[in-house]
């Protein structure tokens, strides 16, 4: 079984081997886009492999079978950290697990951690991930890290859109850019047809969908699919692969700036009715949003 079978397709073959050559001289920040979290999330640890795996100094490239690979598939390499700006501190805290809360006290260790050797032959590699436009005090402690150069500890950001991080970050970092996923065109039938219609009808006319998120009984379901139609929406734009009509049409008139914004929108709209907020009050904000972004110009 493949170790990062997210990795598995063809078309990465060229992204592994850029990874590959990259590791003779390992740039202290490096910023992955584009492709799925999960993906971009296989390619940071397929990255830390190269930088520790015993046999990738001698071939240029990980084994991908020994244990210090397995363990950093498994979340277990004690170097190889993460951190996420998107967990809670409370969550953190009574939940901890391998990628741990972007908040001040994780921030401190980790830069008193970085002060020590790794504790392998290899590098140290911390993973930031929901980093978009980030603007706490751990997150400004952060960026002062990233500014001292640690030669053992190797940095690693991983967003859907570069346009979604702070242009500082950006500027230090080396970027590569994932595969965009290829969602295809759904074949729709019946209420997610309509509901996608409402949704298309909406963003051109600005009418339509209130009628529906105002009938009783409006459920989480209905919100979280309006999300993920929105979502695949804009893949098929950013893979070249949007459609002529519907909401791809609406969409399609967004700039790439435009896109990394709505995509952050996406995600706290999920995150806001993860946290039980009326999914009627969070798709409506989010669609006037859309429709006056959509509109503007």
């Amino acid at each position: 079984m493949s170790l990062f079978p997210e990795l598995d397709a063809d078309v990465f073959t060229g992204l592994k081997s850029r990874l590959d050559r990259l590791g003779d001289m390992p740039p202290q920040v490096l910023l992955l886009d584009g492709g799925s979290e999960e993906q971009r999330l296989a390619a940071a640890r397929y990255w830390a492999c190269r930088c520790n795996c015993p046999s990738a100094r001698e071939e240029g490239t990980p084994c991908l079978v020994c244990s210090c690979c397995q363990q950093i598939a498994g979340q277990e390499h004690l170097d190889v950290l993460a951190f996420d700006g998107r967990i809670s501190n409370t969550k953190d805290r009574d939940e901890p697990g391998p990628i741990r809360a972007l908040n001040m006290e994780n921030v401190r260790e980790l830069k008193r951690v970085i002060q020590d050797p790794p504790h392998g032959d290899g590098l140290r590699v911390v993973m930031l991930l929901g980093m978009d436009n980030h603007r706490s005090e751990a997150a400004n402690a952060l960026l002062k890290a990233l500014e001292e150069p640690q030669p053992a500890t190797l940095f690693v950001l991983l967003t859907a859109q570069r346009e979604q991080l702070l242009p500082t970050l950006v500027s230090r970092s080396h970027c590569m850019l994932l595969p965009w996923p290829d969602p295809e065109a759904e074949h729709m039938t019946g209420d997610r047809a309509a509901l996608a219609g409402d949704v298309a009808d909406f963003l051109a006319t600005g009418r339509t969908l209130f009628l529906r998120t105002a009938k009783k009984g409006f459920s989480l379901d209905e919100a979280a699919l309006i999300v993920s139609l929105l979502e695949k929406s804009l893949l098929r734009i950013m893979a070249g692969r949007g459609q002529q009509g519907g909401i791809d049409r609406e969409l399609a008139r967004l700039g790439a700036a435009e896109c990394a914004l709505v995509t952050g929108w996406l995600t706290e709209a999920r995150e806001r009715m993860a946290g039980q907020v009326s999914p009627v009050r969070v798709m409506e904000a989010l669609m006037m949003q859309l429709f006056v972004l959509v509109h503007k110009g």
